[in-house]
């Protein structure tokens, strides 16, 4: 009987399959399923939640690893600019003191020169000293007399910027306070001081005594000391503009 029961069963599980592919999609769907179309469905949905779950962890990793790799990233950004930041606060610091001590030199020296005095009027300073150019002609002698009444004397030339400078009051040619020693033979300063560095021109000085006198001729402004040729021993009788030279004094009203 039970065997029999069994044949029946097996032919009626094989008729319901039998219907599906028969009856096509929709109408299986409105036949109830059997204990084998249940567990295969639950199977199939095990599989996708399996799958969607991992690649759920997948995603989740590569987003921590972008998250600790962005982290490391702004991590060294921020080192490197704390870096620069300390780097420009110490420059920062040093231009401030460079800033400060040439700000102190800059009044000591307006206080020096202060203290040094300031040039009389028309007068032009260059160092330490006061010079002018004087309008009028005379003699070499003559215009040394009219500098020392007013306490003053011709120009000594110690250095190629002075030389450069006298070139720039416009005279084209000028004494100079340099004179030959006609006992000694030899060119002496106004302030007893020997002639080390020169800027003769070429043929001078001259070896006749009627010529020892010297005078400043203009030059090309960009001359190098080597080349420079200004110097020229003149006949003392001659007429020529003068510089004169005088320590700066306290007050600006005075006029030599």
């Amino acid at each position: 009987m039970e065997r029999r029961e069994q044949i029946y069963v097996n032919v009626e599980e094989l008729r319901a399959t039998c219907s599906i592919y028969h009856t096509g999609p929709e109408k299986a769907e409105n036949k109830p399923l059997k204990a084998g179309a249940v567990a295969g469905n639950q199977t199939e949905t095990c599989s996708s939640f399996k799958v969607a779950t991992v690649c759920l962890v997948l995603l989740c990793f590569l987003l921590l690893a972008t998250v600790t790799g962005v982290g490391v990233l702004y991590a060294r950004d921020v080192k490197q600019l704390s870096r620069e930041l300390a780097n420009n606060t110490a420059e920062k610091q040093q231009l401030l003191g460079r800033y400060r001590n040439l700000t102190d030199e800059k009044d000591n020296l307006e206080s020096n020169l202060n203290k040094a005095g300031t040039c009389p009027r028309r007068w032009k300073r260059f160092g330490c000293s006061c010079y002018l150019l004087s309008p009028r002609i005379g003699t070499w002698s003559n215009s040394r007399q009219q500098c020392l009444s007013q306490g003053a004397d011709l120009v000594v030339i110690n250095s190629l910027g002075e030389m450069v400078f006298l070139n720039q009051l416009g005279g084209l040619k000028f004494w100079i306070g340099l004179n030959q020693v006609t006992s000694q033979k030899r060119w002496i300063w106004t302030d007893g001081g020997s002639l080390s560095t020169s800027y003769w021109q070429k043929g001078h000085p001259s070896n006749n005594l009627s010529r020892s006198c010297a005078a400043f001729n203009s030059f090309q402004t960009g001359t190098s000391k080597q080349t420079v040729k200004s110097w020229t021993s003149e006949a003392c009788s001659q007429n020529l503009q003068w510089v004169k030279v005088v320590a700066p004094t306290f007050s600006q009203e005075v006029e030599l």
